[in-house]
């Protein structure tokens, strides 16, 4: 029976521009035996692949496993327990492994039901997650916009059903993944509040607007999201 010594890490590499990965994150990927990414969905090119490419003396092979976005979450989870397992035997192994992730592992992110997964199958998995510069704040950086002053809240919600969103007068709502409900979530914006929509933060091809107009004749991007800020001189 092999001894189990390798070392898992959920790494996190920020929105897409490779300077936004952290020292710590690029640290465990030089370091690690396999990293392990989730597959695009939407076209030929991986953004987490990208990333590591860039990144400097990274030279562990990597591996895009397939995720399913079905509705059926039977199915989902079969997907994620399949991934689980293979990277589960390289563990017993001793191969420290790394799942890396755009934006930040603990955030609506595939790498917390793979770390869940993970610590059934391992019960004294060594696990450690390294945080990542989330979106919102890479477009609020780059639109040069507060997203929270004072007293304000900010809160963090998914864009996928536009019909169930609420845009609270006194907080500033960050909507993620607004890439088929955007126009919808514009329609109904509020005329007091002012907005920031991003897509492809940190990619050749990003695009930011305060305009609605402009984010409403964009195509579609599936890495969009859309920002509302809080009502004028609410505290």
């Amino acid at each position: 029976m092999s001894v189990f010594t390798g070392k898992f890490y959920g790494v996190g590499l920020g929105p897409g521009d490779p300077e936004l990965v952290t020292l710590k994150a690029l640290s465990a990927l030089q370091r690690v035996g396999h990293i392990y990414a989730v597959a695009s969905r939407q076209s030929d090119r991986s953004v987490s692949a990208s990333i590591i490419a860039a990144l400097p003396d990274v030279a562990a092979p990597l591996t895009e496993l397939e995720f399913t976005m079905s509705t059926d979450w039977t199915e989902r989870l079969k997907r994620i327990d399949v991934h689980a397992l293979t990277i589960a035997e390289q563990l017993k192994n001793g191969v420290d492994c790394a799942f890396v992730t755009i934006g930040d592992p603990m955030t609506y992110s595939t790498c917390s039901y793979l770390l869940r997964f993970l610590k059934k199958l391992l019960p004294k998995l060594n696990a450690e997650i390294i945080p990542g510069v989330n979106s919102w704040s890479a477009l609020a950086a780059r639109a040069q916009q507060p997203l929270a002053e004072d007293k304000q809240e900010l809160r963090i919600v998914p864009g996928y059903a536009a019909e169930d969103v609420e845009l609270p007068d006194h907080a500033t709502t960050v909507l993620l993944k607004t890439y088929r409900t955007r126009n919808q979530l514009l329609q109904t914006l509020p005329l007091d509040r002012d907005m920031i929509y991003g897509e492809n933060l940190g990619l050749a091809d990003e695009f930011y607007s305060n305009d609605p107009k402009d984010a409403a004749a964009r195509p579609e991007a599936y890495l969009s999201m859309l920002i509302v800020k809080a009502g004028r001189n609410k505290q």
